[in-house]
């Protein structure tokens, strides 16, 4: 069974609409289609002019999926590219439209991971992700580190935005002016992380390994980083009930039943409808990581 979207002077033919990709949930391929297309404008934001790396799924989650980052041959021609990379090119897809994000998605697209820099600019990121990543079942561990970083990079005068991550725990967002490079970014991030474990030794750690977290939440900051990537707001994640990374208030934190998880496909409609998008003014005051660095 097939299905065409149509946008302006492209049409996106899609394919096997039925084939059931979360199978726990009965959520089909054109589930898939229809979310994206739904969160186009909420989501393209944050994709544009990002290199893209997908998670894709052509059987379905029980399947398994795979990476991938490079553009594909068969690509239409109105798919835009950038070639980045230092030791290694790569040429990523991009997705600037409604259009391409359906047209990846009838690709088996399930979750989709960008970069924290532009492709004008891929060496100045305008945004900062701190990874908040819990043991598993602590998630209340990640809300209450959530809090006090939010207190930090309020300190340091940095506007902050949070999101679910659709897997364990929480992602913390910084967007700034993108006038800094990755090196003062890195400088900012090790100071910031520095100061999180000094101040909360017992819930925090900076510890690559598992085995020497004892416990303790991951304060991962390795996002931030030439060519590193994280999974972009509103994207789905490739795990049963189809949840999303979606993007919340700083308030929702005190809501007892939120979890990495909480939201899902089918929770898009009535979620827009009640909360509108969190992240509407993401954009309104950047940051300056210059100015920053010095008050830390």
């Amino acid at each position: 069974m097939s299905l065409e979207y149509v946008f302006g002077d492209i049409t996106v033919a899609t394919t096997h609409v039925d084939r059931v990709v979360f199978p726990t949930d009965g959520i089909t391929k054109g589930d898939v289609l229809a979310y994206y297309h739904r969160v186009a404008d909420h989501m393209l934001p944050e994709l544009h002019d990002r290199a893209l790396s997908m998670e894709r799924f052509t059987k379905g989650i029980d399947a398994g999926g795979f990476f991938q980052k490079h553009v594909q041959k068969h690509y239409p021609a109105w798919i835009e590219r950038a070639t980045l990379g230092v030791k290694t090119k790569v040429t990523y897809p991009i997705c600037n439209t409604a259009a391409a994000l359906v047209y990846f998605a009838n690709q088996g697209g399930v979750a989709f991971h960008i970069w924290t820099s532009r492709t004008q600019t891929p060496n100045r990121p305008d945004l900062l992700v701190f990874d908040l990543d819990p043991p598993e079942g602590k998630f209340e561990l990640a809300r209450d580190v959530a809090k006090r970083l939010h207190d930090e990079l309020d300190e340091l005068e940095l506007p902050s935005f949070i999101k679910t991550t659709g897997s364990k725990g929480l992602h913390v967002v910084v967007p700034t002016d993108g006038n800094a490079t990755f090196d003062a970014v890195h400088a900012l991030c090790g100071k910031i992380s520095a100061r999180m474990v000094a101040k909360h030794p017992e819930l925090v750690t900076s510890e690559f390994h598992k085995v020497d977290r004892k416990g303790r939440l991951y304060f991962d900051v390795m996002r931030n980083a030439l060519g590193a990537t994280f999974v972009a707001p509103y994207s789905l994640r490739g795990k049963p009930g189809a949840p999303i990374s979606m993007p919340i208030t700083w308030q929702e934190l005190d809501d007892p039943t939120l979890r990495a998880d909480t939201f899902k496909l089918r929770d898009l409609k009535q979620r827009l409808a009640e909360a509108g998008d969190p992240w509407a003014k993401l954009r309104a005051k950047p940051a300056s990581i210059e100015a920053a660095l010095n008050r830390a």
